[in-house]
């Protein structure tokens, strides 16, 4: 009852709901109607009320839920069917819980903070409690498991698109799939398939965004090469704004990629917003290490280095790391 009128009210925002027009709709007394509102008001909804006119919310709270996250979200698959915890493992691993009983495409998994938030090649990732967005992403794609690495390429241009629009900064891609802002990693993917040789069951799509940390936020060893938005702007930015910016970008670019095949597309945005392409880099593999020139990527979206010694080498984004020449980017 409690989410039906917040549901109410969302959708009346710019006006007063009457306790007696809430309580013939929703068959309850207007004492309950007044009961439901202190508690909306205890968990943080500004909530408005005025004689005669009624009810009006004025302003939702920091803390994610589903409701108000929906009523943000234009998305027909992605993050219609939500799931959000105040504390969580990882992202990632419930997701592929809920993705082995069969959860359906589209379902997103959204944390406040997790214990064992995991990066790339088995790295660790920090989890800020109410100041970044954790969130994980199950998809069904209907292509050969050899066409997953695009799945990864697309999140990474979909994240990018959303950030950039939501913040008007100058926001890069570091292949394969790190977000850069100013230099340093303001978010980060982690795509994990399981398939047979012939079918992918299913993909989960980690995305962490450092939404509203301060410097102080940042452990002394990931300063100089991590950021945030609000480092970037000076100001909040609003993350359910963000996680529905990101799903609608996700589910535009994923289908035209699935349903139309229009992975060229794609590419080249992610050629026109890298920021590794045109620059000396070191790859960093479980067996191998060489410094080159970063060429292109190639149409699978792998990426073409010119080593030093005049090989150009194609090298694939599940086993190596790419660094600057200089350092991180």
């Amino acid at each position: 009852m409690r989410d039906n009128i917040l549901g109410m009210l969302l959708d009346n925002k710019e006006g007063y709901l009457s306790g007696e027009e809430i309580s013939s709709v929703l068959g309850i007394t207007r004492a309950g109607v007044w009961k439901h509102m202190k508690s909306l008001q205890e968990d943080g909804f500004q909530i408005e009320a005025k004689p005669r006119l009624g009810y009006r919310l004025v302003s939702i709270p920091e803390t994610l839920d589903s409701l108000t996250l929906l009523a943000t979200m234009r998305t027909q698959a992605m993050g219609r069917n939500i799931e959000i915890y105040e504390t969580i493992g990882s992202t990632n691993t419930r997701a592929k819980e809920l993705a082995l009983k069969g959860a359906p495409e589209g379902t997103l998994i959204i944390a406040e903070t997790q214990t064992v938030g995991k990066g790339r090649l088995g790295r660790g990732w920090l989890s800020t409690r109410k100041k970044g967005i954790w969130m994980s992403l199950i998809l069904r794609p209907d292509i050969p498991p050899v066409q997953s690495p695009g799945i990864t390429t697309a999140a990474a241009v979909a994240v990018r698109g959303a950030l950039a629009k939501i913040s008007g900064l100058d926001i890069g891609i570091k292949w394969p799939n790190d977000i850069i802002l100013d230099g340093k990693k303001v978010c980060g993917i982690l795509t994990e398939m399981h398939a047979d040789l012939d079918r992918i069951h299913y993909i989960v799509v980690g995305v962490g965004i450092n939404a509203n940390q301060e410097r102080d936020d940042f452990p002394e060893g990931l300063i100089s090469t991590a950021t945030s938005l609000k480092i970037a702007l000076n100001h909040k930015v609003d993350r359910r704004e963000i996680i529905a910016l990101t799903m609608e970008e996700i589910e535009r670019l994923y289908f035209s990629y699935i349903k139309n095949d229009n992975f060229k597309d794609i590419l080249e945005e992610s050629r026109l917003f890298s920021v590794t392409l045109g620059r000396k880099v070191k790859i960093i593999g479980k067996d191998t290490e060489f410094e080159g020139f970063a060429l292109d990527f190639d149409v699978d979206g792998s990426l073409l280095v010119k080593r030093n010694d005049g090989i150009i080498t194609k090298v694939m984004s599940g086993d190596v790391s790419v660094r600057g020449e200089e350092g991180y980017v």
